[in-house]
């Protein structure tokens, strides 16, 4: 897109260019003055913003606290005028009477607490060690029920006094002492605070009385909410889940949010929308207040101002492109005739020239136009003639390539001297040598029989043979079926003599090799295993990258041993299916299996 607007512009007159060019370079300063502008407004609605936004939160922990303050001084009250210690201790036999002043007495006590602070707790609960009293319809209970919930321990694990517990949803199987209408078919959370009760001579946990406060009355979010109902209250627990919101906002959204430090404004990102969050955890509870705007919210006033200052550019872009190429149009009016001369030098015609007159600045221009077009008049010349004497070149060296029937000739002959002399043998592995070189010159086909590549094996194997004499055993085997399948030639050869020049170089006789292919459906599979030192396994990680394409050679270093796999891999690639593929798998110490898959074209009956 680049290059095909850069060509556009060079193809303008060179009044239009220098136009947009100086318009530009005089806009830009105008451009940057009213983004700062807009910015420096931007920032201090911002700063406004975040000023407002602390407030939010100073009032949500303001209502959070006087909470907190009302529930210990309920606490202050209940011990004050109950004498729990005396009541809730199991070692006191109660009388009738005293069980009965016991009873009025709290229910007066709680009757009082639902008058003074109407709506504020969910519930209010007492357990006690003292079997005489513990199970009171709907506000006492044996303090044994709680053995067994999963959050009794977070009050045997404190030694406080108060305990603020972790958020839990409202039980109502202990009924409904604050009598909120439809409550027990509620599933709100609650904040739990319990008063622990001591026998004050043995210091015996005889007794504990439960506070549970709503999340919505805890903070007051009725209050809250009618200032500003775009501003969104939420409250985390120590690990940063959401607990509540005023606001319907999904917790996995909330999963990203992070509070470092204990109180601090960041800019977040909530279901793919962009907000300010205000943040600071209560130090008594543990619970990490924040109060989150949409950033669209506090930008929305600033829409205004800036279709003001984007109407305010725009007229000031039209007066500079006037007035620039009014200027332009003064300024290079003679440049017209010699950009026609220039427009016949862009289509090729390197000999024509431009008369050197004018303006000094104009005949610079032109000299240097004329200078341009000589220099690359020269070097095309020069580059067709290198083209004209490289092709010659290749000419030459076809024709003097040496052909090999003179080899096979002098082979023959000394195969002859052998069996003259009777040596047999070495007749036999010119014979071979022969054959071998037959097929390795011989390339009209790409692609030959299974058979013929089985039998170049063999005849390098009998070459080996004189080298190695009885160092190595070998076994070739092949399907009747495989023999006639067509495969790329040469594919076996270079694998084979990677086991000679790798695989046993190191390593002390005996020596196997065993070549087998077998056909599986439509494909043709070919295994050369040996016994071998096997291949180093960051090695053998480098042939596999580059075999499965990932990477585009095997790592570092050449040698034959890779250059055998690159070529016959490439030749896989190229002559066979999709599918076909070469593998390597080696163990240090135990040998190497090569596979070769061949997908087979499939037959038509």
């Amino acid at each position: 897109m680049v290059k095909h607007f850069w060509e556009g512009f060079r193809k303008r007159s060179i009044v239009w260019q220098v136009t947009v060019v100086f318009s530009l370079i005089t806009l830009i300063p105008s451009i940057a003055i009213t983004i700062s502008y807009f910015h420096i407004i931007q920032n201090s609605i911002l700063e406004e913003s975040q000023k407002n936004l602390k407030q939010y939160l100073k009032k949500m922990s303001s209502n959070m606290s006087a909470n907190i303050n009302i529930a210990n001084y309920t606490f202050k009250d209940l011990n004050f005028s109950q004498e729990f210690t005396y009541y809730l201790d199991p070692g006191n036999l109660l009388s009738n009477r005293e069980k009965n002043h016991y009873i009025n007495s709290i229910q007066v006590e709680l009757l009082n607490i639902h008058n003074m602070y109407p709506n504020k707790f969910s519930s209010i609960l007492i357990y006690s060690k003292n079997k005489q009293i513990s199970q009171i319809g709907g506000w006492s209970y044996p303090l044994e029920s709680l053995y067994k919930t999963d959050y009794y321990h977070e009050i045997t694990d404190n030694s406080g006094d108060i305990i603020y517990g972790n958020i839990r949803i409202y039980d109502n199987a202990y009924g409904n002492l604050a009598k909120y209408p439809n409550l027990e078919n509620e599933k709100e959370q609650v904040l739990p605070v319990y008063n622990k009760i001591y026998n004050i001579s043995t210091g015996e946990f005889i007794g504990m009385v439960e506070l549970d406060i709503s999340l919505k009355r805890l903070i007051d979010i009725e209050s809250l909410a009618t200032e500003n109902p775009s501003i969104t209250y939420m409250l985390f627990n120590d690990k940063n889940k959401l607990l509540y919101s005023n606001n319907k906002i999904d917790p996995k959204d909330c999963s990203s949010l992070s509070f470092p430090g204990n109180s601090g404004l960041s800019n977040e990102v909530l279901n793919h929308t962009n907000y300010m969050v205000a943040y600071d955890r209560d130090a008594e509870t543990g619970l990490m207040r924040v109060v989150v705007i949409n950033e669209k919210e506090v930008y929305s006033t600033s829409k205004g101002i800036k279709l003001a200052l984007v109407l305010i550019a725009v007229i000031c872009l039209i007066c500079i492109i006037l007035l620039t190429s009014l200027t332009a149009h003064i300024m290079f009016r003679r440049l017209k005739d010699m950009m026609k001369m220039i427009s016949q030098i862009e289509s090729g015609k390197f000999d024509v020239r431009i008369e050197t007159c004018g303006f000094k600045e104009i005949s610079s221009i032109a000299e240097s136009f004329n200078h341009m077009a000589k220099t690359l008049q020269t070097t095309i010349q020069s580059m067709i003639e290198r083209e004209k004497a490289q092709k010659e070149a290749e000419l030459y060296a076809l024709q003097v390539q040496i052909n090999p029937h003179f080899l096979y000739n002098t082979l023959d002959s000394m195969r002859m001297k052998c069996e003259i002399d009777s040596n047999y043998q070495m007749a036999n592995s010119i014979q071979i040598l022969g054959s071998l070189l037959h097929y390795s010159l011989n390339w009209e086909s790409k692609s030959v029989p299974l058979k013929e590549e089985m039998q170049n094996v063999r005849n390098y194997i009998q070459i080996m043979r004189m080298r190695f004499r009885n160092k190595f055993q070998y076994e070739i085997e092949c399907e009747p079926g495989c023999m006639e399948n067509l495969v790329p030639k040469f594919i076996l050869q270079p694998l084979v003599e990677n086991c000679f020049s790798h695989a046993f170089s190191d390593m002390n006789p005996p020596w196997n090799i065993l070549v087998k292919a077998v056909g599986n459906e439509n494909r043709l599979i070919i295994k050369i295993i040996d016994n071998g030192i096997g291949i180093e396994p960051c090695r053998l990680a480098q042939i596999n990258e580059f075999l499965n394409g990932d990477q585009p050679n095997i790592g570092n270093r050449k040698s034959r041993h890779s250059i055998g796999i690159a070529n016959v891999r490439q030749r896989i690639e190229l002559l066979c299916k999709e599918g076909s593929k070469l593998t390597i798998s080696s163990e240090l110490g135990r040998g190497t299996q090569i596979t070769i898959i061949i997908i087979l074209e499939e037959k038509v009956d």
